[in-house]
């Protein structure tokens, strides 16, 4: 496969999932907003650090199966091994089950031991815990059942259910609990209902459409042998890279918790999501650049990679920035305009999160790199120091500055792990982004993003529709002229162009069929 065609599948692929993702981000902020109507910023507090426990929870739980399954389902495929498929599949589907019931049992009773006597002091949040951990076992479920996909190319299966059933269910569940005047407790049998009702339609279609062809499943019988192993021995240094990235924000949570009050919990937790805007295009396109490159690592197929890579970076933070320089510079705005001037106080640290989460893109796709290449204990090691550094700066800053001192261990955490991996793809695979149009970018953008500021603070700007409308002319403009994108990329484009308007005009309603179905 070469890199046009490679950079082709993963653009066209990710098309939907961005447009389903952006649709998710939204419905999840209208939630909120729904949320923040009728709960105090103490009670949607009180919710946000229920949450962060079971997410803990879940992603523990799942064992780091969901990026370890999409990987292994690829790579077999690379190498025609697709014998091997349903072990591995039953196998995560029973390790994840026994492993969600027993978190049930566990994490109630754990939390209680660690924080009773702590930020829970009050018993407030282990109600709620003991509510949404019943959640678990579908969660995990639904996760590597979308991963199961994934490894086949089935990528916009995500889309389906994670990013419109999911969102928009709880959004539906929330109206009603708000319209009924539910308390704190009826929001989150709200959520509750909502991830079953998600796993529910997810196990009618895995039944209608099942991954892999009913004829394949029969032709072996299923055992435990090496195939297990392989992926047991590959996903668990992945659970605990994906247990301390989330550390990252989780720790912001639990530290504001335990040393400041629910309420600035609850406006560091309204702010937090905004900046996951940040990351969309980048999870969009990574979501299908693993199983694409995996496949290529498969068939011994590494020669494209290292222009794959440089490529969809570049196009990547092209186009992240945009929305990076609206939300650094007008953090205020966006903020009043979502959730009200009660707030606008985490201006400030939205601003700072902005910085850190714009590395994920500027860097791009060197953790996707990694983990198609088999490097996972590389990525542990990495998450290990990241999340270390989280905790060390969070403790240091968060009794003195609150939200900002959160965000500050947040933007440099992310940072440093940025760097790290960057290196590793760099020293081992001997590919890196920074090529000399990229370099070119970079300047660019840190002089439109000073122009901005400067302007701003002198009063030229005042966050008007116009302005936004202005900026992104003139940027793509001022790209352009500069000739960042060379001809083969510009020719790349137009063929990803015309594959996406095809995709769109074959696959949406097929894709409404099948949910209809």
């Amino acid at each position: 496969m070469s890199v046009n065609d490679s950079v082709n599948r993963i653009v066209a692929g990710s098309g939907v999932i961005l447009a389903g993702t952006f649709i998710g981000m939204l419905l999840d902020i209208l939630t909120k907003k729904v949320l923040t109507s009728q709960l105090a910023p103490a009670d949607f507090g009180t919710y946000s650090l229920a949450l962060t426990v079971i997410s803990i929870t879940g992603a523990f739980a799942t064992l780091g199966l969901n990026e370890g399954v999409p990987r292994y389902i690829a790579f077999f495929r690379g190498r025609h091994e697709d014998q091997k498929l349903p072990e591995l599949i039953i196998s995560a589907m029973l390790m994840g089950l026994i492993a969600g019931l027993l978190s049930i049992l566990v994490s109630p009773s754990l939390f209680h031991s660690l924080a009773g006597n702590g930020f829970d002091a009050e018993g407030k949040i282990l109600p709620v815990v003991r509510i949404l951990i019943l959640a678990v076992p579908f969660t995990i479920l639904l996760n590597l059942t979308v991963a199961v996909y994934r490894g086949f190319g089935r990528t916009s299966v995500n889309m389906y259910f994670y990013n419109i059933i999911r969102p928009a269910s709880l959004l539906v569940f929330a109206i009603v609990a708000v319209l009924i005047g539910s308390s704190l407790n009826g929001v989150v049998f709200a959520d509750l209902l909502s991830m079953i009702f998600t796993f529910g339609i997810m196990a009618v279609y895995f039944i209608k459409r099942p991954p892999i062809k009913r004829e394949t499943k029969q032709k072996r019988k299923i055992q435990f042998s090496d195939t297990t192993r392989q992926l047991i021995r590959y996903s668990f240094p992945l659970l605990i890279t994906a247990t301390l990235l989330n550390l990252m924000s989780w720790i912001d949570t639990i530290m504001l918790g335990y040393f400041k009050s629910a309420e600035v919990v609850g406006i560091y937790n309204a702010v937090y999501p905004l900046v996951g805007f940040l990351s969309l295009v980048i999870a969009s396109m990574g979501y299908v650049y693993v199983p694409v490159t995996s496949k290529l690592w498969g068939q011994n197929n590494t020669a494209p990679l290292g222009s794959i890579y440089s490529v969809m970076t570049k196009w990547c933070f092209l186009l992240t920035f945009p929305l990076f320089a609206l939300i650094f510079v007008y953090p205020e705005y966006f903020i009043t305009k979502l959730y009200g001037a009660q707030y606008v106080g985490g201006a400030t640290a939205l601003r700072i999160l902005a910085m850190g989460f714009i590395a994920n893109s500027y860097f791009g796709f060197n953790y996707h790199t990694l983990l198609a290449s088999g490097d996972s204990d590389f990525l542990m090691k990495c998450s290990v120091a990241s999340a270390g550094i989280n905790a060390v700066i969070n403790f240091l800053l968060i009794p003195e500055y609150g939200m900002i001192g959160a965000a500050i261990g947040t933007a440099i955490s992310y940072s440093t792990i940025e760097v790290s991996m960057t290196l590793r793809a760099w020293r081992k695979q001997n590919m890196h982004p920074f090529t000399s149009m990229y370099k070119k970018l970079t300047l660019i953008v840190i002089l439109i993003v000073g122009s901005m500021l400067a302007a701003k603070n002198a009063h030229l700007l005042t966050g008007a529709t116009w302005e936004y409308v202005i900026f992104i002319v003139g940027y793509f403009l001022i790209v352009h002229r500069a000739k960042i994108l060379d001809n083969t990329e510009i020719k790349m484009i137009g063929e990803i162009r015309k594959n996406l308007r095809y995709n769109i005009r074959l696959h949406i309603p097929k894709a409404l069929k099948a949910l209809a179905s």
